[in-house]
């Protein structure tokens, strides 16, 4: 669990924290490592004495990274590595399977980052149900 949320965040509620996140947003990235096989990493601040990312899954209201109504206040995001591919990479792959069931729950994807992230969140009438979007 302490890979999905901040330090803080894990020391109030420790592997309770899994109560943060919307079900279909941790089955999104389990279907994401599971359909890649490899790992998927989201933070690392606990082997870094704390000084390594931690705010790439759920972020807490007064977290100091991101938009005041991100999806990952919301426990419905995350930003990932993917071993072995570039963001790039895994984005294209991604939608090039859109519909394979490991994938469905991915609903948003922020375009020419440098890591994945993806989303649960309501994408725009009309639009892709990937929908690619620029922050």
């Amino acid at each position: 669990m302490y890979e999905l949320v901040d330090r803080n965040t894990y020391m109030k509620f420790g592997d309770r924290a899994i109560t943060l996140f919307n079900p279909h947003a941790l089955e999104a990235l389990d279907g994401l490592r599971e359909f890649f096989n490899v790992p998927i990493m989201v933070n690392n601040w606990w082997g870094k004495d704390g000084q390594g990312m931690q705010y790439r899954g759920y972020r807490p209201e007064n977290c100091p990274v991101g938009a005041q109504f991100s999806e990952h206040k919301k426990g419905n995001a995350f930003d990932c590595s993917v071993k072995g591919y570039t963001a790039d990479e895994a984005r294209k792959i991604i939608l090039e399977n859109q519909d394979n069931s490991l994938l469905i729950r991915i609903m948003r994807m922020e375009a020419d980052v440098s890591w994945v992230h993806f989303d649960c969140g309501r994408t725009p009438n009309g639009k892709d149900r990937i929908y690619l979007f620029h922050a």
